[in-house]
Formats: C-alpha cells, sequence, structure tokens
C-alpha cells in the first residue's frame, strides 16, 4: 500500500527553486514533504545522529515561525540535509541569508550596544531579535523618578503593525542603574511575554512580546508593558535605542515634586559613544512630567538627562 504520493515533477522544480531562492522555512517544507517522513520520524533520525530537536521545533523551523540560530541547531540542520535527501550545505546556506530584507534605515544591534557588549549574545539568541514583522507606529514611554532620585518604574505603550508573517513578536532590552540589580517586567497588557531572560550581573533584562492574538499583515495592535528597577541607586538619564524608525515618540518623566532637577535636557546619539546632536532643554514643572516628542525618529539613541546640582 502506498502511504503518500509519489514527488511529481512540478513539487521537484518547487523545492530546487526553493533551495535556489528561498526562504529557509518553505525549502525545508517542501523537502519534508517530498521525504514522506513525518516530524516524528525526523525527530527519531535526529536524536539517533546524536542533535535532538523536538517536533515542535522542526514545526516552527519548516512554518517559518522560528529559524536554526545556535549551533546545536545548525548541526541539526546539516543532518536533516542528508536525511531528506538534499544537496550538502543547501538548507544552511539559505540560513546564511537575512530571513527578511534589512528595511530602509534600520541598523545593527552593535551600533546601539557597542560590538563587545556581552549581552549582544543573549539578544540574539532571541526569535525576534532581527525580525521586522513588526513595525512601531508610536512609542509613548512614561518614566517615574522617586524623591530620592532613583527610578523606580517605565511603562510603555506601543502602537505597532504586523508586515510579514507568520513571526511577530517584539523584543525589549532594559537595563539597570547598576550591575547587578537588573529591572523586572511586572506587567503586560494585550501581550504576554513569550521568553524572558535576566542577565542579573549586567544588570539587564530582555523579554519578547507577543500580541494578544496573531496579526494579519497590515493589522495593528497595542502593546502595553511594565518595568520595576530594583537598584534604588540615584540616575540623571535614560535612553531609548531605535534598531527602526519609528514616525513617533513620546518621552515623559514624572519627577517627584519635592525633587525637581535643576536642569533636563533631551538628546540624540547617532550610535553609542558618539556626539551627542539636537540637544534641547526640557522645561520642568512640579505639576507636569518634562517630555519630549519627535516624529519621524530615525534609527539611533534618543533620550533624556537631568540633574540635581
Amino acid at each position: 500500500m502506498q502511504l503518500f504520493a509519489a514527488p511529481t515533477p512540478e513539487a521537484g522544480r518547487e523545492l530546487a527553486h526553493a533551495l535556489a531562492a528561498g526562504p529557509f522555512s518553505r525549502a525545508l517544507s517542501l523537502a519534508i514533504n517530498r521525504s514522506g517522513l513525518g516530524l516524528a520520524r525526523l525527530k527519531g533520525r535526529l536524536a539517533a545522529a546524536g542533535v535532538p530537536v523536538s517536533t515542535t521545533t522542526l514545526s516552527y523551523w519548516r512554518t517559518g515561525r522560528t529559524r536554526p540560530e545556535r549551533p546545536e541547531s545548525l548541526r541539526a540542520v546539516v543532518v536533516l540535509e542528508g536525511v531528506l535527501g538534499l544537496p550538502a550545505g543547501s538548507l544552511t546556506g539559505l540560513l546564511a541569508r537575512p530571513a527578511h530584507p534589512a528595511a530602509p534605515g534600520v541598523v545593527r544591534w552593535e551600533r546601539l550596544w557597542g560590538p563587545r557588549n556581552h549581552v549582544l549574545s543573549v539578544l540574539h539568541s532571541f526569535d525576534a531579535a532581527d525580525e521586522t514583522s513588526l513595525v512601531v507606529l508610536s512609542l509613548h514611554e512614561e518614566l517615574h523618578v522617586a524623591a530620592d532620585r532613583s527610578l523606580t518604574r517605565l511603562r510603555v505603550r506601543e502602537v505597532v503593525r504586523a508586515v510579514d508573517e507568520p513571526v511577530q513578536a517584539k523584543l525589549v532590552a532594559l537595563r539597570g542603574c547598576v550591575p547587578g540589580c537588573p529591572p523586572r517586567l511586572v506587567s503586560t497588557r494585550y501581550c504576554r511575554p513569550a521568553r524572558t531572560e535576566v542577565l542579573a550581573e549586567a544588570g539587564f533584562v530582555l523579554s519578547e512580546l507577543v500580541p494578544g492574538r496573531s496579526l494579519a499583515i497590515g493589522e495593528t495592535a497595542i502593546l502595553e508593558y511594565e518595568f520595576e528597577y530594583t537598584d534604588g541607586v540615584p540616575d540623571t538619564s535614560y535612553d531609548r535605542r531605535f534598531r527602526h524608525p519609528v514616525p513617533e515618540h513620546l518621552l515623559e518623566v514624572h519627577f517627584a515634586p519635592e525633587a525637581l532637577p535643576a536642569s533636563c535636557h533631551a538628546y540624540r546619539l547617532d550610535s553609542l559613544g558618539g556626539v551627542e546632536r539636537d540637544v534641547t532643554e526640557v522645561p520642568l514643572s512640579a505639576a507636569l512630567p518634562a517630555h519630549v516628542f519627535g516624529s519621524g525618529v530615525s534609527s539611533g539613541i534618543r533620550g533624556m538627562r537631568w540633574c540635581w546640582a
């Protein structure tokens, strides 16, 4: 009895085209279909070769929800090429290409965090690190500074639009004021954290946020989330690092009325360690938050700094 349909010439041509042009997920899916092997059997073959991969991960790879990035995953892809009867390097070669072409104005994380920052290796382990399937249309940040001059909490509201599928997640990274005391993600609204990594020694928290439902291309969603700072150390600045241009950004800083700074300025940097540009004085009032608004915000670093003396 024949368990699956024999590959047709058209299916062979589709697979050949996918292996030449990508993307990886389509080539893998077509190769699996041609092989007639189910994901459970593929899982068994990989385990026998010493590179175990779950059926869930295999499913994510073939649908494009995630891509193999870690060294052990790349070794599994090499084994898959043999199991599926594909030329050596045909699938791994596709992984060398970006999942999506870089959008205009997009910069590398290294430019924003520094090429030697060890947070980068953890950041790049997130599936959403280099994703452009969600673009930010509007970003509103609300930072609170206590009477003791320490940062206490950061509330964020983003409006995003889906421009690609199926991967739809937003990666956020926040650093505490001192090493050893990373902020905590304490709440989300209209989204959920799919994965969170805390780098205690470095004082970082990274979280991958997923909208409350899957979005069709063109649809928008609201993401709201809040972090609490845990160090209790006085600080004099805050910045947001933009890989992609954003149509509008509002940063408001709420100072305790009894502890207003002597001065406050907004600024931007093209890259970490660069020269401050567009430095502007921000008015201060005990009754109102200090704020800076930008439209057509380009990639780079936007922030506010203040001092009490």
